[in-house]
């Protein structure tokens, strides 16, 4: 529970930080806006058409008949969006969307990541644990039926609890049992609510991916970086039970007959063709405050830099001294190297004021207009100062806020907090438990610990955890510091430091804690005992700092995290009567959204101009076979030596990205972007460097979307991995 309040309070805090408005014109601008698909005919259709469209909103959205929405899959609740490619349920998403599983099916001997992997055949498909596919059913606005259910409602708490509880109502009428996963979710900071009902396939197969000298071509270095060179891509069937519903997997179990498939073109993109995306965008905040800005800039962004590139060092020289422990931490460094990157990017934005002048100048005319009516002075003259003050009081607890959240990066920390379940019966005023309490208890902690000492990383993990305990002592001063890391040190007499004792507590775990050594871990949960985990270190360890979260942390946090959030909503209301003739679009929250502009190149700073796509020719000259990063198969050195492009060349080159104007952030990995005709062009995998602040605010001259040309992910799937199977299944319009 704790574990749970904890992730929750940690994506509040970045949240909280990551987001300020950016005012827009009072039309729709085309190439801003993750808009609604319900409203697209209403707010954007003739846009689109005027920007170049040729299919209208009907096509792109409708729950009677077949749509583009019925082939926009989103993966894994959210991690990702992909595309239904063929009439067999064939799905293409990113190769970092893919890295995981890909990591999982391999091996020292037979390593998909370094080599690739293409199934031939159908049976030559690979089943994935904990993979699911959520196609949305359809979306509904309920915000008069809530708003109206609870507007006499004068209590925070009891409104929360009435709102929770129609939204509950109406989720699980919706759900039909088990038959749709379906949610009413939030917009607007809480002043709109929209049921969004979903089919998920939990029998999803890997059907390809390229080597990660493609898929991953460029690496950390090339990351959120134009121009890039990247073969992005990996992919994927779903599976369902005979009857063509969803099932778990079964050898029994056919590919998913979809109800629309894209279209794929050979045509290729042009500078200022049509382009939309269409994706599950995971989180924005653009319309919040400056105050906000300030506590990311200064609290939140260095912070969170400093415990990633900790743990990234440590996991980085394991990793290099072991090809074993590589594939297994491979995909959490790329996540975590892709957040790092992300976050130095933008706060060296912030630090150079990007968005505050523009946030101040907005938040000015917004006093000036609620001055001038008593009405609106009395309901929102005060919002700016309220969430100045709320951020005052979460600066407060600054430093220790952000390392304490920083320290649940180890695994074995978060492992450790299942065992909180027990502090009901280890508390001296407690009453004595039964043994089946306690067998119960035992058995629910079970898979955690299974899993947990299954993990073959658990040697780096406590590497991480005692650079991450050293952190968290180095930055927080004295007085602030919970007395679980104080006590290490005042315990371990025979350390010359800090950094030692840290050392000397954790390795003595796995002599003296049930929790941290397998053999001990087994023989308690099979018979617990009260007594001896009261005795435990890790336990007492574990304690100290839940005691300190309670006492020093979650009061503070909790009043000033709910009253930004109040305050938020409100000022969200206010921003809309104020500017009451704008289009306002929702902020990200994993929803399906429609993001339209155009193939556009840019000019990040002055004397440079960067071209709207890159060539083969890019990865030629980026190779190095001494750097990781940029390695290149000699197979497809040996084809671009021959120029075999076959009909996926363009003017005798094969184009490999290309960029374009849309809106994206997190969770739109994978998307569709399609041309003009609805035909699939390209991928969307990555922004630019200048667009690290577009979670904050979207800027038409430098914000882009990188894409994997769709011609050179053929070009791989055909003349790089002979799967002619796969091209064959898919509907491809030649030019």
């Amino acid at each position: 529970m704790l574990k749970n309040l904890i992730a929750g309070c940690l994506i509040f805090i970045l949240g909280i930080g990551l987001s300020f408005a950016n005012p827009a014109e009072d039309a729709p601008v085309p190439d801003e806006g993750m808009w609604l698909p319900i409203y697209l005919k209403k707010l954007n259709e003739r846009d689109m058409k005027n920007d170049g469209a040729h299919f209208s909103a009907d096509d792109v959205y409708n729950i009677n008949h077949s749509s583009f929405k019925d082939a926009v899959v989103c993966l894994n609740g959210g991690q990702c969006t992909g595309e239904i490619v063929s009439d067999d349920g064939l799905i293409l998403t990113n190769h970092h969307c893919g890295y995981d599983n890909i990591a999982e099916h391999s091996t020292v001997e037979n390593n998909y990541l370094k080599n690739g992997f293409f199934a031939k055949s159908k049976s030559e498909e690979l089943v994935n644990k904990d993979f699911t596919v959520q196609i949305l059913v359809f979306m509904e606005d309920e915000t008069s039926l809530i708003n109206n259910a609870v507007k006499d409602i004068t209590s925070d708490d009891i409104k929360r609890a009435r709102i929770r509880s129609i939204r509950d109502s109406i989720a699980k009428d919706a759900s039909q049992g088990d038959k749709y996963k379906a949610e009413v979710k939030g917009f607007f900071a809480g002043n709109d609510y929209y049921l969004v009902v979903y089919q998920v396939f939990t029998d999803v197969r890997l059907v390809g991916a390229p080597p990660a000298s493609i898929g991953k071509f460029g690496g950390d270095v090339d990351n959120w970086m134009w121009p890039r060179q990247t073969g992005d891509f990996s992919m994927f069937r779903i599976y369902t039970g005979p009857d063509g519903k969803p099932a778990p997997y079964s050898t029994n179990n056919i590919p998913y007959k979809p109800k629309y498939f894209f279209p794929i073109s050979l045509k290729g993109e042009k500078k200022d063709d049509f382009a939309m995306v269409m994706g599950f965008p995971g989180n924005t905040s653009r319309y919040v405050t400056s105050y906000d800005l300030e506590f990311n800039r200064d609290c939140n962004n260095p912070a969170s830099i400093d415990v990633l590139e900790t743990e990234m060092g440590i996991m980085k020289k394991d990793m290099d001294a072991n090809e074993a422990v590589k594939l297994k931490l491979a995909a959490n460094y790329a996540s975590l190297a892709n957040t790092e990157k992300y976050l130095v990017g933008q706060e060296l934005m912030l630090k150079h004021g990007a968005g505050f002048d523009v946030k101040i100048k907005q938040e000015k005319e917004f006093q000036d207009w609620t001055s001038t009516d008593k009405d609106r002075k009395d309901k929102y003259g005060n919002i700016l100062n309220d969430i100045k003050d709320d951020n005052a009081k979460l600066k407060s607890l600054e430093p220790q806020l952000s390392y304490f959240f920083g320290m649940f990066n180890s695994s074995l920390l978060s492992y450790g907090f299942n065992y909180y379940a027990f502090s009901k019966y280890t508390d001296d005023n407690k009453s004595k438990p039964t043994r089946a309490e306690l067998d119960t208890l035992a058995k629910t902690i079970n898979p955690a610990a299974e899993a947990y000492f299954k993990d073959s990383g658990i040697v780096t993990d406590k590497k991480v955890l005692k650079a991450l305990l050293l952190d968290f002592y180095n930055n927080v001063p004295e007085g602030k510091r919970p007395a679980a890391i104080s006590n290490i040190i005042a315990s371990e007499k025979k350390a010359p430091n800090a950094e030692a004792a840290i050392n000397m507590f954790i390795d003595d775990l796995e002599k003296k804690s049930v929790i941290v050594d397998a053999r001990k871990n087994k023989d308690f949960l099979d018979h617990p005992n009260i007594r001896k985990l009261k005795k435990d270190p890790f336990y007492i360890f574990m304690g100290d700092l839940i005691k300190y979260y309670f006492t020093e942390l979650k009061p503070v946090y909790d009043d000033a995290s709910q009253e930004i959030g109040k305050k938020h909503k409100l000022y969200m209301q206010a921003l809309r009567e104020w500017q009451s003739n704008k289009t306002f679009y929702p902020d990200a929250n994993s929803t399906l959204r429609i993001s339209y502009g155009k193939v556009l190149p840019y000019k990040p700073r002055d004397a440079v101009s960067y071209k709207y796509y890159t060539t083969y020719e890019g990865i030629l000259e980026k190779y190095n076979p001494k750097d990781p990063e940029f390695m290149v198969p000699q197979r497809e050195l040996d084809l671009f030596a021959k120029k075999d492009f076959g009909r996926y060349a363009e003017d005798d080159t094969l184009r490999i990205n290309f960029i374009a104007n849309t809106d994206i952030t997190g969770g739109n990995s994978g998307s569709p972007v399609l041309d003009a005709d609805g035909n699939l062009i390209g991928l969307a995998f990555d922004g630019d460097w200048e667009s690290m602040i577009g979670d904050l605010a979207f800027n038409p001259a430098t914000n882009r979307t990188i894409c994997v040309d769709i011609r050179y992910v053929l070009w791989i799937i055909d003349k790089y991995a002979g799967a002619s199977n796969l091209i064959n299944e898919m509907k491809i319009v030649e030019r």
